[in-house]
């Protein structure tokens, strides 16, 4: 009976011994470099203009901002997400480093922040179009748009040298623009030039920056629900006649946002900023690009 006991006791100590041993290697180890569930949270920081800010969008989600936090927390629930929306309407990229400068909130959070996202360069494309709309042909215009562009690269770069030395561990996502009036002028191709410019700015500027990503909403966000090369050249063809001037009244009233637009991913009460759709365009588009670079999980 003892050698029994024996037996029996013996075995179950074995079973424990095997099964400590097991879980030791069973379970995850501990990587320092990735942020552990007790110290996840996770700071969204959120800079730029109007869109931005949101305007346009009638679900009070502030846009894109709102929309991809909430992405971001059905996707990853071991993480908390927090986030800031600095954006101003109007606002030029020398007045975004201008509000950066004076706010020491911003350059709190901007510090601390394991996410960046910025728009910029839509208003200072816009002023420029604005003040040289007067010329007498879409070629001299363009060459001005050209010209200032130097101006607008040395503006924006300006902001960026700011972003640089105050931030430290995030990840920097910036958006480029488009051309919300090219539905309605499609004839007038020179403006998706004059916009593709200026995003060329945004895109070789933030590639140089440490974990920069560009993030291209042109395409969709310029000929909302005329994808296809057939409906685009429709588009031009049919706006030939009537609006392939610079003088056309109806051209400047889409610039400052005074005429109806039929573009599906463009807001119908100012004609130039995105609606919920397409704001939703842009949070699915931000949210892939945090998805495929993840490195704001390990800093």
């Amino acid at each position: 009976m003892r050698v029994f006991l024996k037996i029996v006791l013996a075995m179950i100590l074995g079973f424990f011994l095997v099964f400590t041993v097991s879980m030791i290697f069973l379970m995850p180890k501990n990587n320092n470099h990735v942020k552990q569930i007790n110290s996840s949270n996770i700071s969204v920081v959120c800079l730029g203009d109007s869109l931005t800010f949101g305007v346009g969008d009638t679900t009070g989600q502030q846009g894109y901002t709102g929309r991809v936090i909430k992405l971001l927390k059905k996707t990853y629930p071991q993480y908390h997400f927090s986030s800031a929306n600095f954006g101003k309407p109007g606002d030029r990229s020398d007045q975004i480093l201008k509000r950066l400068n004076k706010s020491e909130k911003q350059q709190k959070l901007l510090k601390n922040a394991d996410i960046v996202v910025m728009t910029a360069g839509g208003n200072d494309l816009r002023q420029e179009l604005m003040s040289h709309f007067d010329v007498k042909s879409a070629a001299a215009l363009s060459n001005e748009i050209k010209k200032n562009s130097l101006k607008y690269h040395h503006s924006l770069n300006q902001l960026f040298i700011r972003i640089k030395q105050i931030r430290q561990k995030s990840s920097l996502f910036v958006f480029g623009n488009y051309n919300p009036a090219f539905v309605n002028i499609a004839s007038r191709t020179d403006l998706n030039k004059d916009v593709q410019l200026y995003n060329a700015v945004n895109q070789r500027i933030v590639e140089k920056q440490a974990d920069g990503h560009y993030i291209s909403v042109f395409r969709q966000l310029t000929y909302g629900q005329y994808q296809r090369p057939d409906q685009i050249k429709k588009l031009i063809q049919e706006d030939k006649t009537a609006n392939a001037t610079t003088e056309n009244k109806f051209q400047k009233s889409l610039l400052d946002g005074s005429s109806s637009i039929k573009n599906n991913f463009i807001s119908q009460a100012d004609h130039f900023h995105p609606n919920n759709l397409g704001y939703s365009y842009m949070a699915k588009q931000l949210f892939n690009s945090i998805l495929s670079d993840k490195s704001w999980q390990t800093k």
